[in-house]
């Protein structure tokens, strides 16, 4: 097997390289503007680095991890966020069509308006913000250009992560640092566990599974109880979490506000190993204590 992963440098891309190495796969890692030891630099805005990469390595399955994933930088710079999401998966595409390799697209519970979820794979999508349209965009040419890909929506992920970005690790740090903490009490998710995502994509990678799969966790709940189980499971000081309403926080981008995604596809043709908060975060804690030992 050898599998290029595009946005190894990130809380699932980095996980999934991991788990493909203790495979034995033959992997081959990018990062862009996050450089780290062993991966290699790839830009999806730049053709000429795409190609250089793919005339190198020839990989049979290509894994984009990698793209702008911050919901308001989307917002506040759409032409950016169109062009590393829609046209540089346009760009890569059309070069995996070239070397009749298979495409796995990571996407997301925000192509859904939030209205009614948790969303099944045959859902009707309306993003209400910049990303989820990208998302939603970049779907869509996938589905035009190739037969053989594979399209994976998550939601609210959560895992190790070397920058510090993704939520729960955000909420970690403010509490430990003593910070208060605001949580929406009408804003829901289904937090996922990135080593059960890592676990479940690589099996569908050897089923050698097609078409859309929702991967998210088990439970559908909102901000502020998800902010509490945190609390729960590391130990933090609840007295520090504010609970708030979604139009309190002043985001940039409007969010869906009961999106996630309903994963029953998933366990029932694979039996993916996709966990509850406390099951996950569990997890998670296990996995930084090891780090830090």
């Amino acid at each position: 097997m050898k599998i290029l992963l595009i946005g190894a440098s990130g809380v699932l891309g980095r996980r999934l390289y991991n788990d493909a190495i203790k495979k034995k796969w033959n992997a081959l890692g990018t990062y862009c503007s996050h450089e780290y030891e062993g991966l290699s630099h790839l830009d999806l805005k730049d053709r000429k680095s795409v190609e250089k990469i793919f005339n190198f390595f020839k990989p049979g399955v290509v894994v984009l991890a990698g793209g702008i994933t911050d919901v308001d930088l989307c917002e506040s710079r759409p032409r950016f966020a169109e062009e590393v999401n829609i046209k540089g998966t346009l760009d890569l595409a059309k070069r995996i069509k070239e070397h009749d390799a298979k495409m796995i697209f990571m996407s997301t519970d925000y192509i859904f308006d939030g209205k009614k979820g948790p969303y099944k794979e045959d859902d009707e999508p309306g993003p209400v913000n910049v990303y989820g349209r990208t998302k939603l965009e970049a779907e869509n040419i996938i589905k035009s250009i190739l037969d053989d890909y594979l399209i994976v929506r998550t939601a609210q992920l959560y895992g190790i992560d070397y920058r510090g970005r993704n939520f729960a690790v955000k909420i970690m740090r403010n509490m430990k640092n003593n910070k208060k903490v605001y949580a929406a009490d009408d804003f829901y998710c289904t937090p996922t566990y990135a080593g059960s995502l890592s676990e479940s994509i690589i099996e569908l990678i050897e089923k050698n599974k097609t078409g859309v799969y929702h991967a998210a966790g088990t439970d559908f709940i909102n901000r502020c109880e998800y902010v509490h189980k945190i609390a729960d499971i590391f130990g933090l000081d609840k007295d520090l979490i504010v609970r708030v309403k979604l139009k309190d926080l002043h985001l940039k981008a409007k969010r869906p506000e009961k999106a996630g995604l309903n994963a029953d596809k998933l366990r029932k043709e694979i039996g993916a190993p996709l966990y509850n908060c406390e099951e996950g975060l569990k997890a998670l804690k296990r996995e930084i204590e090891f780090q830090d030992s």
